[in-house]
């Protein structure tokens, strides 16, 4: 998810009880749920280096044992030197700090799996990604419903007021990750009575502010297939008559293509690739879920030289 979702998480947390745990407690969940994205200092290296990287070791079983402990450190020391100004102020419990750093960074890697940009939570013991296909990266739903749980400790709306409004965040949450299998699941039947007999995998991928709405990846062996799902439609499933080929991979060019290091990163990060030979004999890699042209954040494929 975005910064502001994982931060706002983190203040969520501490206002629906979490802060009676020890002074800085927001503080330090907030810092924690976004801990895992120090990975982002990886942009610097330019290129797709940077796909390749992001959620990765720092979103992995070590890093969720480490970071706790980091976070609560630096949340020691600032505490530290803030009560040198102000010595009246109640020192952190360092037990109870490290607890809500360990919760606060466990949620940034389950956020980051609803979506479909993918998160690899074995690294570094499996580069496998995983895929939750539930939320938009940026869903202004679950970010109202947090701004709201905010918005109500704020104006001192009392707790339990606090607790309902996470309480309904989660559960839009649940609900979405509830409904993905159910709708890729009709996404497949449908394709195979449109003539997919060989669909193997739909993505689907619910769409910015209209959660009830998705973009859907039909997979075949060969082929990708857009098409769209939504859930008050009749029928909810409509397909695109055009079909996105993989394309050749055994192909000489794309064998010496694939050893570029911008194709090399690009595919190590890429769920549905396909590959297409240029007539000026470029070769080119994309993502079935980033179209090329699109608003993709620089994700819209690469194309190399074959040498």
């Amino acid at each position: 998810m975005d910064p502001i979702t994982h931060t706002m998480t983190g203040a969520a947390l501490a206002r629906v009880g979490l802060d009676r745990w020890s002074p800085r407690a927001a503080a330090t969940l907030m810092l924690a749920a976004n801990a895992p994205d120090i990975d982002i200092v990886s942009v610097w290296l330019g290129g797709y280096a940077s796909i390749a990287i992001r959620r990765g070791w720092t979103h992995g079983p070590i890093a969720m044992l480490l970071l706790p402990f980091a976070v609560a450190g630096v949340v020691l020391a600032w505490d530290r030197v803030a009560r040198r100004r102000a010595p009246s102020r109640p020192p952190v419990d360092a037990r109870w700090t490290l607890l809500l750093a360990a919760i606060g960074v466990c949620s940034h890697p389950m956020l980051d799996w609803l979506n479909t940009y993918g998160i690899r939570l074995l690294m570094p013991f499996s580069g496998r990604w995983f895929y939750g296909d539930a939320v938009f990266i940026v869903d202004p739903w679950l970010l109202g419903l947090l701004a709201l749980t905010l918005l109500l400790s704020r104006r001192g709306s009392g707790r339990p007021a606090v607790r309902v409004a996470g309480a309904t965040a989660l559960l839009y949450v649940v609900t979405m990750v509830a409904l993905s299998p159910v709708a890729e699941h009709r996404t497949l039947q449908q394709a195979r009575v449109q003539g997919d007999a060989d669909a193997v995998e739909v993505m689907y991928q619910p769409l910015p502010a209209t959660p009830h709405r998705a973009a859907v990846i039909v997979v075949t062996p060969t082929t990708y297939r857009m098409g769209s799902f939504e859930w008050f439609r009749s029928p909810q499933v409509e397909l695109d008559d055009a079909v996105l080929a993989r394309g050749d991979w055994s192909s000489p060019a794309v064998q010496r293509a694939r050893l570029d290091p911008a194709a090399r990163d690009f595919l190590t990060w890429s769920r549905y690739p396909y590959v297409r030979e240029e007539a000026d004999g470029a070769v080119f890699f994309g993502d079935a879920r980033f179209p090329e042209g699109g608003i993709t954040g620089g994700l819209g494929g690469v194309r190399v030289r074959a040498r």
